[in-house]
């Protein structure tokens, strides 16, 4: 299995790659994987992509976090991860596709080296706190999926013995009165590629209105909205997904590409 090491300590993540073309770099969510992508990723690659999907340290089979928690800029922390994965495969300038925590590290990557990102393809993002529906929805999540054997039997496929490690330092964080006040809303403006903001009409943590304001804050932005799904679009409707991305990328390809 493939691993890369990273500096400073030496830590290990565990990537996979397929297809040949523009380099395409998936991120997954709070809780996901690689294993995430195995729909979507042949997909992308198939359409004339170089597609590459790690585990971020603490996921999957990457190796594990030195704290139990997250710290509160644990999305900056994971934006400079991904900068040091692209820099030990030698990828001077990538497409970032993400979901959930994967589409907001996308989002302050680019704000932060605009050079190196071409277009981001940011599928559930969050930019700020929204207090109204991620508490709720966390309380529901405990009484629902939370608690459906089927759920963390995927879980455990995708992190083996470190599955509820993953979902407890998920909701720890995402619970903690002390993440509140988190809003990375002034990254938006230092954006420079175009930007496929992608929200599902059912997505129980974050609202619709969310995503139209990420789209007004960013300089080239548009958003498609999806009926009847709600947070993991790329495993809701897989074809869709895909296709939505590659009429994105084909649209810019000339210009930026």
């Amino acid at each position: 299995m493939p691993f890369l090491t990273l500096p400073p300590d030496g830590y290990r993540l565990y990537y996979e790659e397929q297809g040949q073309g523009p380099p395409i770099i998936l991120l997954h969510s709070a809780t996901g994987s690689t294993r995430d992508w195995r729909r979507a990723a042949p997909l992308l690659a198939a359409g004339g992509y170089r597609v590459l999907a790690y585990d971020r340290r603490g996921f999957g089979r990457s190796d594990p976090l030195p704290e139990p928690d997250w710290p509160l800029d644990y999305l900056h922390a994971s934006r400079d991860e991904l900068f040091a994965f692209l820099d030990a495969l030698g990828l001077e300038r990538v497409i970032l596709v993400g979901n959930s925590d994967g589409a907001t590290i996308a989002l302050l990557a680019a704000a932060a080296q605009p050079e190196r990102v071409q277009a981001v393809a940011a599928e559930s993002p969050h930019m700020w706190y929204e207090k109204s529906t991620l508490l709720p929805a966390f309380d529901r999540f405990q009484k629902t999926l939370g608690a459906d054997p089927r759920f963390w039997r995927a879980m455990r496929w995708a992190h083996g013995d470190r599955a509820e490690e993953v979902v407890r330092r998920w909701r720890r964080r995402w619970t903690n009165p002390a993440f509140f006040a988190w809003s990375d809303r002034d990254a938006l403006a230092r954006t420079r590629c175009p930007v496929l903001v992608m929200h599902g009409e059912e997505d129980a943590y974050f609202p619709i209105a969310h995503s139209q304001e990420i789209v007004r804050l960013l300089p080239d932005a548009r958003l498609v909205v999806y009926e009847g799904v709600g947070h993991v679009l790329h495993l809701e409707i897989v074809n869709a997904y895909a296709q939505d991305v590659f009429e994105f990328l084909s649209g810019i390809q000339e210009k930026y590409i």
